[in-house]
């Protein structure tokens, strides 16, 4: 549901409510038909729009798959901060965290597939934004939990929060690039395994062992 912005055109807001009902039916259509599948043409017909019309907002249907990733990361980051809320320890909320990334994996494996592909073209294409599939805000919201987790005396602090935060983020992306490459990998159990081990890397109990060698 589009919101009314404060001091906004009656122009501006309709170019804004047609961006973002493209992207809108580019999620619904790339989620249910993958992104392979789905043409330009058929994009443009269920935004109710002309092909030209499209290309004004967007030049290209990677360009539309782009502009999706922001609120990918923007769901991702709502999730942990809903576990922060739950409560319970550091380990247990990245748990629950891994958990529900493998399930997204399930439900949308065509739409993840994509998004997959999209964020490692990043890395060599000038095109696109190597920082954006960073996922900044899921970033600050492991940060925000390992923090949570330091205040209650769980996590070490002798290694820092970044740190944690980029060892958890390059486990769980190797788990869904895994997933990518064979059809047989077992995401869920995969991601259950990563998780109890990053917790207990980062627990203080592993700062204490490592002090005592």
């Amino acid at each position: 549901m589009s919101v009314a912005i404060k001091g906004e055109g009656r122009r501006e807001r309709k170019k804004r409510e047609t961006r973002e009902r493209i992207l809108l039916v580019a999620r619904s259509l790339f989620t249910r038909q993958g992104y392979e599948a789905v043409t330009v043409e058929a994009l443009a017909e269920a935004a109710d729009i002309s092909k030209p019309t499209l290309f004004n907002y967007f030049p290209s249907k990677m360009a539309i798959l782009q502009a999706l990733v922001p609120g990918v990361d923007e769901r991702f980051a709502a999730a942990i901060e809903r576990f922060r809320a739950e409560g319970g320890a550091a380990e247990e909320q990245l748990a629950r965290f891994f958990a529900y990334g493998a399930e997204m994996t399930r439900k949308t494996p065509t739409l993840t597939r994509a998004m997959l592909i999209l964020a490692l073209r990043a890395y060599e294409d000038p095109l696109y934004s190597v920082d954006q599939h960073r996922w900044p805000l899921l970033h600050e919201s492991f940060c925000a939990m390992l923090h949570d987790g330091q205040a209650r005396g769980e996590v070490r602090s002798d290694i820092s929060v970044e740190r944690i935060t980029h060892y958890i983020l390059g486990i769980y992306v190797y788990g869904l690039l895994s997933w990518l490459s064979d059809p047989k990998y077992s995401v869920d159990a995969e991601l259950a395994v990563a998780a109890a081990f990053l917790g207990s890397g980062f627990s203080v109990r592993a700062e204490a062992s490592a002090a005592d060698r």
